[in-house]
């Protein structure tokens, strides 16, 4: 049977999926994956243990809020009809309070940005709101036009990837801890539908304007129901330590007696950050330690910046040879024996496209596809089909790798506020305020405090963190740079100023600083 047809993009994206997971891509922003994942927890009724969940459109909703945006590709602009907008009337005295409730719910959109840090273009059914409440949550549309008719259906291929996946991490790390299961779902379910008043004018306005329900719609899988035309996503690994972690991480995160509001930018921090962490464990080849060397002093000491550059191609150097690799395995599949080879090998050089079906790359470019029959018809032998035809095609799909595999980790960290660039400089590992709050809140229990350098060795033993002198000479990275130690004692302070400006340390003396968590315990709230 011929291989189904594909694009190097679709070949490339498979190898990622059996690395990393089903559904991981760089388009996605850093809000999205919350988004994503607690449109998933909303939909399986805050139930790790789910194995599907119920999707809502909010289609009239979402049109009310987002009149007059961009319709959509073709530059529409979406609009009310006469019956919405009598039916609308209906709910209010004057025609005013419709555009003040509006405007308070446009005032609720989440901004992303694109690569550049642009504002990303969004048409009206790919814009998100702040999760005040259950119901602003809903998922990404696409039009259906058919005639006159437009209709709007679940884009899948963009929303629910990486919120999917993050949601089998917790689930799987909670499957032998079922009191901190019960623990995220209850606080998470307390924070999502606190807020009754903006649910009752959410009700109103979807009642007055939706034409379908939701619950008419055929529910999303997480796992495997036994058909196979469904799909789902997948962890390549379910019962890794790591995932764990982060639920512990999460739990700790969402105990801050704080409102969904003042979370969900930190909740972005951590999820997209233990993302970041899950890949590159993943990318490891062997069982050395991944470290990243931060820039505390914000790219004013160039050895500092340098050090923290170099720390973040390193890591993008895992990943590129983590693809490598398996592409390496995934190529011998492809050509079992020299016995399958020889019998073949004049069948590929006769016709090319049959090689191409075989190694699943029927939709390149015809450029593409001259380079692979090019290079088979020089191939005479077993060890240059192995050599010649491998390099060639290793090269055509680590294009894409380039394109599209590396640009995930660098969106991650970007919008995680661990790392990123300026213009003119390289990606570099470093702190924003936000990442630094999501770290201490994650690793200290509500009300619980450390000493600076207990939590300095900490985070280098769970996370591979590099920033002052102890860390750097443990690791190795201080005897090669060949900095002076002064470096990383400057490195360190600032690091120690930066978590003083956020009220995160408390100075007894020169000596003596302990880092600590200032919110309460939220405990539970009564619905």
């Amino acid at each position: 049977m011929a291989a189904k047809k594909q694009s190097v993009d679709d070949f490339s994206t498979q190898l990622s999926a059996q690395i990393w997971g089903h559904r991981f891509t760089d388009g996605q922003r850093g809000p999205e994956y919350v988004l994503e994942f607690l449109n998933v927890l909303k939909g399986t009724n805050y139930d790790f243990g789910a194995n599907s969940y119920s999707r809502v459109r909010a289609t009239g909703l979402r049109q009310f809020i987002f009149e007059g945006d961009k319709e959509g590709a073709k530059s529409g602009i979406v609009s009310l009809t006469t019956e919405q907008r009598d039916s609308l009337y209906e709910l209010v005295e004057n025609k005013d309070e419709l555009n003040v409730i509006r405007d308070f719910f446009r005032n609720l959109e989440v901004p992303l940005a694109d690569g550049t840090g642009k504002p990303a273009n969004r048409s009206w059914f790919a814009k998100s709101l702040y999760p005040l409440h259950e119901s602003l949550l809903f998922f990404e549309l696409r039009t259906l036009n058919k005639g006159e008719t437009k209709s709007y259906s679940f884009e899948r291929n963009f929303f629910a990837r990486g919120g999917e996946l993050y949601f089998l991490m917790l689930s799987y790390g909670t499957e032998n801890n079922l009191v901190l299961r019960e623990k995220i779902e209850n606080r998470l379910k307390s924070l999502l539908c606190k807020n009754k008043a903006i649910e009752n004018i959410v009700t109103k306005i979807s009642s007055s304007l939706e034409t379908s329900k939701s619950s008419t719609d055929k529910p999303a899988y997480l796992k495997k129901n036994g058909e196979s035309n469904k799909e789902y996503p997948i962890l390549p690994i379910t019962d890794d330590p790591i995932y764990t972690e982060f639920a512990i991480e999460f739990n700790n995160l969402i105990n801050l007696n704080i409102d969904i509001y003042e979370l969900f930018e930190l909740m972005t921090s951590l999820i997209t950050f233990q993302i970041g962490r899950y890949m590159l464990k993943r990318a490891r080849l062997n069982k050395d330690k991944v470290t990243l060397f931060f820039d505390c002093l914000d790219a004013q000491v160039g050895p500092i910046q340098a050090l923290s550059a170099r720390s973040f191609n390193e890591n993008e150097l895992l990943i590129k040879n983590k693809f490598e690799d398996f592409f390496k395995q995934s190529f011998k599949e492809k050509f079992p024996s020299e016995k399958f080879v020889n019998e073949n090998l004049n069948n590929w050089k006769e016709d090319p496209e049959l090689l191409i079906e075989l190694l699943g790359l029927s939709r390149l470019s015809k450029v593409r596809k001259n380079k692979v029959a090019k290079v088979v018809q020089k191939c005479d032998t077993y060890d240059k089909v192995m050599t010649q035809l491998f390099n060639v095609v290793k090269d055509i799909v680590s294009d894409q790798l380039k394109k599209h595999q590396l640009s995930i980790m660098r969106g991650l960290t970007r919008d995680g506020g661990y790392g990123g660039y300026r213009r003119g400089s390289k990606y570099r590992y470093f702190m924003s305020d936000t990442f630094l709050q999501a770290l201490v809140y994650a690793n200290l229990e509500p009300g619980k405090q450390t000493e600076f350098h207990t939590f300095l060795e900490d985070i280098y033993c769970k996370y591979g963190f590099i920033i002052g002198e102890i860390q750097a000479k443990e690791n190795g990275i201080y005897e090669k740079s060949k900095l002076n130690v002064n470096y990383f004692q400057r490195n360190e302070y600032a690091l120690r100023e930066k978590l003083r400006h956020n009220g995160l340390l408390i100075e007894y003396s020169d000596a003596t600083a302990m880092i600590r968590n200032p919110y309460e315990h939220a405990g539970q709230v009564s619905q």
